[in-house]
């Protein structure tokens, strides 16, 4: 044989075969497991991370809030000092300029505090050589009764320093209806600098303070040396936008050389006697960076399984040899049934590898065929049931409907002879034909389930009516029947005349099962949103054998019956959305509880 033939033939071997599996079932796991684990645990990390930028995004926010809020007083207040009605007189005293130095020395983060009349003539200011100039400053609005100014930015050109002006209305004490001017005090905005910074511990995490335009007013970037205000614009618009009083938002976006970043962002909200700015403080982190430990993860996890997919080859190749006998006679096995066509129990397997878990998955196919067979024979009865249905139904009806009409004749003429006992026994005849009738209509839509006619229904006094009927049975046995209804039963949306007829299965299967000198109890209460219906009995109870098929077709037959009575009960009791339950109680006899689902308004379905 040619060495390429025996090459082939090798390849085809089990072991060989065997070998190739381990090494997809080793190799592929674990680059799925790696890349699942890596994409899982950034998933995961992304949101602790959102959060924590989004708490330092908040943190300087209101940091930064309060910050200015307080500089913003402290303009309000200083313009509202008695002294500045100098104005007036245009300081001549120099009262305002030397209250303006003096506080330009004592909190060192103004550039200049300027006293501005109506006319934009500096009148008196913390640097004397502004008296008497026109200051060029950023135009601003005024807001509030207060007239207090929204912040602007600024560059001091002859100071190389940006500022942020922060001015309020100077009113004249004496004449309330007119002002004096305006206070402008020119905050240095380096002083943000210590407010806008990261937490201990974040040293990753980048924050600014940007205004509307996108120029970085506190943050990493310095001012170009022109004076213009380096920009960051990572606001796609897909990106949410920040909600006053809300939390940060956060999103992904890219600077302009490709880096992606995660950025939350939390906007200024008007806060005591600051106004509304359209500010914002970023804290932003590149993706990569903050996702570092989930890559070494990764890594840790692709080694681990690359160790344990060669340490499984070789353990793979031992028992490839060990595995391929126990195959043979399992293929022994299966021949026979394929031949034989018995579905005789698989012998358990001896071991549990591969091998092991071929032959009980093999069994558990024997089962199912012999499960669809027991179903496939069940399915023919009710075949052959509809059909025999069908045939007799007919033949029933007929003198059903004879003697209900003779009942009726019957009842006319008792009635006029005032025999009040013969008109409840020719109505008792009519009721029992209106039943058996229902009966044979079960038989026939046993397959396919007639639509309920619901209505509100005392449970209660159908099963008392139950109890009545089957009363004289259960005297001719010598069983003790009663009732017990709870008082005030709420009546429940169902089917009176099937709810009837599950009654009258259940009790009547109690009464055929029991002694002579047992008991039978019918109780009805109200139970978890809905009515249950309990029959109990001293007889016997339920043979072990039919425990689990009780309620099959065909399972249990009492004499007299044809095996559909409890198949009927669960059927009806099913179409209600109910239960029925049946046990062995530990004191003897059995107990069948049925439970049907009160009206919406009392929770149905719970």
């Amino acid at each position: 044989m040619p060495a390429s033939g025996r090459r082939l033939i090798r390849l085809r071997t089990i072991r060989t075969k065997l070998l190739l599996y381990a090494a997809a079932v080793l190799v592929v796991p674990t680059i799925i497991y790696g890349l699942l684990t890596y994409t899982v645990a950034r998933r995961a990390l992304q949101p602790s991370l959102q959060e924590e930028l989004a708490d330092d995004a908040s943190t300087v926010k209101i940091a930064t809030q309060e910050l200015l809020a307080a500089h913003v007083q402290n303009v309000a207040t200083w313009a509202r000092l008695d002294f500045m009605r100098e104005m007036v007189i245009h300081d001549i005293d120099k009262t305002i300029s030397r209250f303006l130095e003096g506080v330009k020395q004592d909190y060192g983060v103004y550039l200049d505090l300027l006293a501005i009349d109506e006319t934009g003539v500096c009148r008196a200011a913390s640097s004397a050589v502004r008296i008497g100039e026109r200051p060029e400053l950023p135009d601003t609005s005024f807001v509030g009764s207060a007239g207090i100014g929204v912040p602007v930015v600024g560059y001091a050109a002859e100071l190389g320093r940006h500022y942020i002006a922060l001015s309020a209305r100077i009113p004249d004490p004496d004449h309330p209806d007119r002002r004096l001017g305006r206070l402008v005090a020119l905050l240095d905005m380096a002083s943000l600098r210590d407010v806008v910074r990261a937490k201990a511990g974040h040293h990753t995490v980048k924050l600014r303070l940007i205004d509307g335009a996108g120029r970085v007013l506190a943050g990493p970037e310095e001012p170009t040396v022109l004076g213009q205000l380096a920009t960051w614009q990572p606001r796609t618009s897909a990106a949410p936008r920040y909600q006053a009083g809300r939390r940060p938002v956060v999103y992904t976006a890219r600077s302009p050389n490709g880096v992606e970043f995660q950025v939350a962002e939390a906007g200024l909200d008007p806060y005591r006697t600051l106004p509304d700015l359209d500010w914002s403080v970023i804290a932003t982190i590149p993706t990569d960076l903050a996702l570092a430990p989930v890559r070494h993860v990764r890594n840790r996890v692709l080694l681990f399984g690359s160790s344990v997919t060669i340490a499984g080859l070789a353990l793979a190749w031992l028992l490839a040899t060990n595995i391929a006998r126990p195959i043979d006679r399992l293929t022994q096995i299966t021949t026979r049934i394929a031949e034989q066509g018995s579905l005789e129990r698989i012998p358990d397997p001896t071991s549990h590898d591969e091998v092991g878990t071929l032959t009980r998955a093999f069994q558990r196919m024997v089962e199912n065929i012999s499960a669809a067979h027991e179903e496939l024979v069940q399915s023919a009865k009710l075949a052959f049931l509809g059909e025999l249905s069908a045939g007799i139904a007919h033949e029933i009806r007929t003198p059903l409907g004879i003697i209900k009409n003779s009942a009726q004749l019957l009842e006319r003429r008792v009635s006029q002879r005032g025999d009040e006992q013969g008109v409840e026994f020719a109505r008792f005849i009519q009721e029992e034909s209106d039943r058996l009738n229902g009966v044979v209509t079960g038989l026939l839509d046993f397959a396919r389930p007639a639509p309920l006619e619901t209505a509100p229904t005392d449970v209660g006094s159908i099963a008392a009516r139950a109890v009545e009927f089957l009363s004289t049975q259960a005297a001719a046995k010598r069983v003790t029947l009663r009732c017990e209804n709870a008082p005030a039963l709420p009546d429940t949306e169902c089917d009176g005349r099937q709810i009837y007829q599950v009654c009258l299965n259940l009790v009547l299967n109690a009464i055929q099962a029991c002694r002579s000198g047992d008991e039978v109890v019918v109780r009805t209460a109200p139970a978890a949103g809905g009515v249950e219906i309990v029959v109990s009995d001293t007889g016997p109870g339920i043979p072990d054998e039919i425990q689990e098929h009780l309620f099959a077709p065909f399972a249990t037959k009492r004499e007299g019956g044809i095996g559909l009575g409890l198949a009927i009960v669960q059927r009806i009791v099913t179409a209600h959305r109910g239960r029925i339950d049946a046990r062995n109680r530990e004191q003897g006899g059995a107990e069948f509880r049925v439970w049907l689902p009160g009206p919406p308004e009392q929770g149905m379905g719970v």
